[in-house]
């Protein structure tokens, strides 16, 4: 048996709900004052019937199907009220379809008002009833004959009522702590109190929880179940939370408490749905409609990925469901979908992932994805999951958001997928994250063809740097940690090597027009011939007769192997030659504090081309620091 039980109502305006609940209960489910002075349910009422059943009362007018909504998504059977004298309306088959659209198939079916009827007629809406239910495939429920008013047959109601309570099973899932609000208020001394059904997991008092769409994180001061203190609520229960330090207006309807970082905001999701029996207007593709999930109402845009232009009744469908403000859901959440204008019921369905990626329209690409995401195969759809973000990785935490699912099986489902080699794990920021091991040995593979073209251009240079690397290949947008992971790998596996800060395949070599040693000897000669005048690429070319690129690449290598001093742009001077500048700048400190320029151009003996930059450079370094017309010491001497 069922720990808890929950019972929702369902039926049109005025057939006799909250008087079925007054007859079986004792207790007037209409709480608001407008409802006593109107004589209708507006919003969802609540009945203890015993310490372990709860009766929901929800509207039967069509303006408050909200309020319906919100109430019959956590009830575990109904019971469907139809007046004898009106029989079926319009809302008795708007409520059967919600009922229908959130996989609700257990109730019993009500026919109140008997009194009003002669025998003749009631059996007139009895086969009347008998024939939806059958549309419905709802033929096996029972249909019982009442009067609210005389208590007519309310004791055999109540008979079978208990019956169906002792055939209802404990609900299980693996999925957290998740609670739906329906109601937020305020008790005095107690602060903020919200409401609603554990539909999975348990809290307990004095835990931290999340309030979402918000991301307000707040303590569990207190709890109550079915009107009685406790210190633990589990999945099931009619939950009364007593929150730390927050007020009714910052939470209410539609807002889901959770345990933090087990679920996400979603902002869009993808579903099937099926469409009811009847469409008064043509409804197209995009067409703006309200959104239900669990207690919440959002607006959004309906896309579906068939090819008709326009829904058709009793049909199935493949959708994106686009919104216009975030709420909390989860996968597998039951959804139901509304014109926004009129207001009438258009399909419900199932959601198959939040915050999807981007799917081709092509039938084969999105039909295939559908059915991995459907399926109950988590290391399929996890996998897919992974892939789908190509080289994002993701964490385990972002992972147990899209499934809403425990740590642990989260975990398992990685492991597995390690073993099997589909994902790689990497460190990121230090904690694990996870891409798909086919989009990692692309990066490899890809990096490792960048740099073999690249050879092929420039056999002269000795290879790339890191920065030149990561530009250069095309993944300048992945996360650097996952590209030096693909270097890493290259490395590793003796594919690249790194010589002086250049990463280059392994049997690379530099490849000029004569001999390289003899090449790198004749411009050290030349540029230390001319001093602090040194000569230019293209004045070297002419020397030597070799290319200017090749003659730049080999001067580049002389920089790295700390033979040549790089000045500028183009000027190079000899390393000894440098030092000799260096070694008469500090014995000029020795005995001065200042120097002006003239003595510092006597000694280099140059033109202002290559003067200024020598000041410049000595200054950028820290060799000499300039105050107006004079150089004063530098820290680096």
């Amino acid at each position: 048996m069922k720990k808890h039980t929950i019972i929702g109502t369902a039926g049109h305006i005025d057939h006799g709900k909250t008087a079925v609940i007054r007859a079986l209960t004792g207790i007037d489910a209409d709480r608001l004052k407008e409802e006593k002075e109107r004589g209708i349910t507006i919003d969802i009422g609540f009945a203890y019937w015993k310490d372990d059943v709860t009766i929901l009362d929800v509207p039967g007018h069509e303006k408050f199907i909200r309020n319906m909504v919100a109430g019959v998504s956590t009830v575990d059977f109904f019971l469907l009220i139809i007046a004898a004298d009106d029989g079926i309306m319009p809302q008795t088959i708007e409520h059967l379809d919600i009922l229908n659209f959130f996989n609700i198939r257990d109730g019993i079916v009500i026919l109140n008002k008997i009194d009003l009827v002669d025998q003749e007629w009631l059996s007139l809406v009895e086969d009347d009833v008998h024939n939806l239910l059958k549309k419905y495939h709802l033929e096996n429920l029972t249909i019982v004959k009442v009067s609210a008013v005389s208590n007519d047959n309310i004791d055999n109601l109540r008979e079978l009522i208990e019956q169906k309570i002792a055939e209802q099973t404990e609900t299980e899932s693996t999925q957290p702590f998740r609670l739906l609000v329906d109601r937020s208020f305020t008790i005095k001394g107690f602060g903020t109190v919200v409401t609603g059904t554990i539909i999975s997991g348990n809290l307990k008092k004095g835990e931290d929880i999340e309030i979402l769409p918000q991301g307000i994180k707040k303590k569990v001061r207190g709890l109550q179940a079915h009107g009685k203190d406790t210190d633990l609520v589990t999945i099931g229960d009619r939950a009364a939370v007593n929150l730390q330090a927050i007020s009714k207006v910052e939470i209410t309807r539609g807002d889901v408490l959770t345990h933090i970082d087990t679920l996400s905001n979603t902002n869009e999701f993808i579903g099937t749905l099926r469409t009811v029996s009847n469409f008064p207007v043509k409804i197209g593709n995009r067409s703006k409609v309200r959104v239900y999930v669990g207690t919440a109402e959002r607006l959004g845009q309906l896309i579906w990925f068939e090819n008709n232009k326009f829904l058709e009744e009793e049909s199935e469908y493949h959708v994106r469901i686009k919104l216009e403000a975030p709420l909390a859901a989860a996968r597998n959440d039951a959804f139901l979908i509304r014109l926004h204008s009129p207001l009438i019921t258009l399909a419900g369905g199932r959601i198959v992932e939040v915050n999807p990626p981007k799917i081709h329209h092509k039938e084969d690409d999105w039909r295939t994805y559908f059915d991995t995401m459907v399926s109950n195969d988590y290391d399929k759809i996890i996998g897919t999951i992974i892939t789908n973000r190509k080289l994002d990785a993701v964490s385990r935490v972002f992972l147990q958001q899209k499934m809403f699912e425990q740590d642990s099986i989260i975990t398992k489902v990685i492991e597995n997928l390690i073993k099997q080699k589909k994902v790689r794990s990497l460190k990121l920021k230090g904690l694990d994250h996870y891409v798909s091991e086919t989009r990692f040995e692309q990066l490899v593979g890809n990096i490792e063809k960048y740099i073999s073209e690249f050879h092929q251009k420039n056999p002269h240079l000795p290879g790339l740097n890191h920065q030149e690397l990561f530009a250069g290949s095309g993944y300048s947008w992945v996360q650097p940690e996952i590209f030096d992971a693909a270097i890493k790998n290259l490395l590793n596996s003796k594919t690249l090597k790194l010589e002086q800060n250049f990463y280059s395949l392994s049997d690379f070599s530099i490849q000029v027009s004569k001999d390289i040693d003899l090449v790198q000897n004749e411009i050290l000669k030349i540029i230390r011939e001319t001093r602090f005048s040194p000569a230019t690429g293209s004045e070297i070319v002419q020397k030597i007769e070799i290319p200017l690129n090749e003659v730049q690449s080999i001067i580049n290598i002389l920089v790295k192997n700390q033979k040549l001093v790089n000045i500028s742009r183009d000027i190079f001077i000899d390393h000894a030659i440098w030092e000799e500048l260096l070694f008469f700048i500090r014995k000029y400190f020795e005995k001065q504090n200042e120097m002006p320029v003239a003595p510092l151009k006597e000694f280099i003996n140059t033109t202002r081309k290559y003067a200024i930059p020598i000041l410049e450079y000595l200054d950028s370094q820290g060799y000499t620091v300039r105050a107006g017309d004079v150089r004063k010491k530098g820290h680096k001497l």
